[in-house]
């Protein structure tokens, strides 16, 4: 009997960015964009590392702001074209660590990321590391305990059916909901500075902030490295 080929994670992500990009511009991009260009007023030499940064699209945006950016990102593939993108850009596992100095970044983008990794906790703490006195961490991550999740759930239903039966794999290792992202966030000695909440709906995004847990399933956060 012929074993099918398994790929390796990288190899993976690789013939995904192969075949299509992964890197729109949707409601909770647009908030931490706002959160972005509100810390980074009237700063200079404001330095931004855009970890996950997949093909560099919205990195090149943080850059058309005139900041200084460079991204990472598991998939060498994504990285030859943020590198085409003009992004300054390389190869990075996160589970092992950011491949950057201490103190070197004011701000690190964080979209959709901190889900993927094996240890997000220790993935906060290196955040904290390569960011110099009072930078800021911007970060979209799901919120897995709203309405539609509970539901399923209730129902005796697993919510990465859908995603398993549509793309053939669910990569979040962590499923999060505010508390836990708090936590963590503590952890790493980072103090939260503002919080946005969104409902994803048949994919639309609305805007819920005053709505409770049951009624968001995407967070936004800006979140200030304390200090020592």
């Amino acid at each position: 009997m012929k074993k099918n080929k398994k790929m390796k994670p990288q190899q993976f992500e690789n013939a995904r960015y192969k075949k299509e990009d992964h890197c729109d511009v949707k409601l909770e991009e647009q908030l931490m964009f706002s959160m972005l260009k509100d810390y980074a007023k009237d700063k200079k030499n404001f330095k931004v590392l855009d970890i996950g940064c997949g093909s560099g699209r919205i990195t090149k945006k943080i850059k058309d702001l005139g900041l200084e950016v460079e991204g990472l990102d598991f998939s060498e593939e994504a990285v030859k074209k943020a590198v085409s993108n003009g992004i300054k850009a390389d190869v990075c596992d996160l589970d092992e660590g950011i491949i950057k100095k201490d103190n070197e970044f004011d701000a690190v983008w964080a979209g959709d990321i901190i889900e993927h990794v094996f240890d997000p906790i220790n993935l906060i703490r290196e955040i904290n590391r390569v960011l110099k006195k009072n930078g800021v961490l911007i970060l979209a991550i799901p919120s897995d305990v709203g309405l539609i999740s509970r539901i399923k759930m209730l129902l005796g239903q697993s919510y990465q059916e859908q995603m398993y039966r549509r793309s053939g794999f669910y990569k979040h290792h962590t499923f999060f909901n505010l508390s836990l992202i708090k936590f963590m966030l503590g952890k790493g000695n980072f103090s939260i500075n503002k919080i946005e909440k969104l409902l994803i709906l048949n994919k639309k995004r609305y805007h819920v902030n005053a709505l409770p847990s049951a009624f968001y399933n995407q967070l936004v956060i800006i979140a200030k490295k304390n200090e020592v």
